[in-house]
């Protein structure tokens, strides 16, 4: 009973010290947004030394993992490993580590300050109580690091953040616990679907709306359809013929058309936060009432595109040749 009321009394007290931590860590890896993604940079590199070394070539799964293990000798690692399309059957995966600096410094320092107020429960409360605790915040690190990331690396291609590894037609990165909880940063499908797969996506979206969220269409036509209040943020239309299409109220937050020709289609009301239109071709292409905070477009396409005063204070132009 003792231990029961000493747990529940310092479980109080450390909610208080994990909200403290949570509102710091979240600017914290803001300011460290370019070194995330040098550390992308950085592992991709090695991994691709270490499959040139095993003779390891087009890989299909990539992954970036903070362990537990490394968190109980208090080390700061990042460790990545890459997988080929058997994916988990995949024997001898490539796998590197490297330092992650200051990453992790704010988990050590909650660790050490909910240790501290451990310390007045006579031992009730023990060091794998705290150790929970702190797991339990990795997820918190894990979701803002992606959420981070899943921006930062949108033009990899152009950074030439996996110059370095051998990757499949088909490949995606995630960050987060090996085989456990994992999001998804990057994915790409340069393949052709079968026919019909963009009706069949849409309609099966009614059923399970996270059918659409990262997916990727490549050099398809998809004309003729109508799309309704559908989660699709961060979907690729990479080099696509976009015709007769109508995106009413969807979710685009992410989304990317880079390359594409897209002619007589609405996104009347749609979340495009983010969205980037780099290279496209708009013909005959309503934004009325859609949010384009931050929606990157061609400079000598906007003029033809009707935007509102709001939407034009928002929208970031983008001229042929720039990076």
């Amino acid at each position: 009973m003792e231990r029961e009321y000493a747990l529940e009394t310092y479980q109080k007290t450390a909610e208080e010290i994990r909200k403290r931590y949570r509102e710091f860590l979240g600017p914290y890896l803001t300011e460290r947004a370019k070194q995330l993604e040098a550390l992308v940079k950085t592992s991709m590199d090695l991994l691709g030394e270490r499959m040139g070394e095993m003779g390891k070539e087009y890989v299909s799964y990539l992954y970036l993992s903070v362990l537990k293990t490394d968190l109980l000798f208090h080390r700061s690692r990042l460790f990545a490993h890459a997988l080929d399309v058997r994916w988990y059957l995949d024997e001898e995966p490539a796998e590197t580590d490297i330092d992650a600096g200051d990453l992790l410094d704010p988990l050590y320092r909650l660790w050490d300050e909910l240790t501290e107020a451990a310390r007045g429960s006579a031992g009730a409360v023990n060091r794998y109580d705290v150790q929970n605790l702190v797991f339990e915040e990795l997820k918190a690190l894990d979701g803002m690091v992606s959420g981070i990331l899943r921006w930062r690396l949108r033009d990899w291609e152009a950074k030439g953040i996996f110059s370095g590894v051998t990757l499949a037609p088909c490949w995606m990165l995630k960050w987060g616990e090996y085989r456990d909880q994992t999001e998804m940063l990057v994915q790409t499908q340069r393949v052709e679907k079968e026919a019909g797969a963009w009706e069949k996506s849409l309609k099966k979206a009614s059923r399970k709306p996270e059918t659409m969220v990262f997916g990727y269409w490549y050099q398809e036509t998809c004309q003729g359809t109508r799309a309704k209040e559908i989660d699709m943020r961060f979907t690729v239309f990479e080099s696509c013929r976009l015709q007769d299409l109508a995106f009413d109220h969807c979710n685009l937050e992410g989304s990317r058309f880079v390359g594409s020709h897209l002619k007589d289609c609405s996104f009347s009301g749609c979340g495009l936060q983010g969205a980037d239109f780099t290279g496209c071709r708009l013909e005959q292409v309503s934004f009325e009432g859609a949010d384009l905070t931050d929606a990157i477009f061609p400079a000598e396409a906007v003029p033809f595109l009707h935007l509102d005063a709001d939407q034009l204070q928002t929208v970031q132009l983008r001229r042929e040749g720039e990076a």
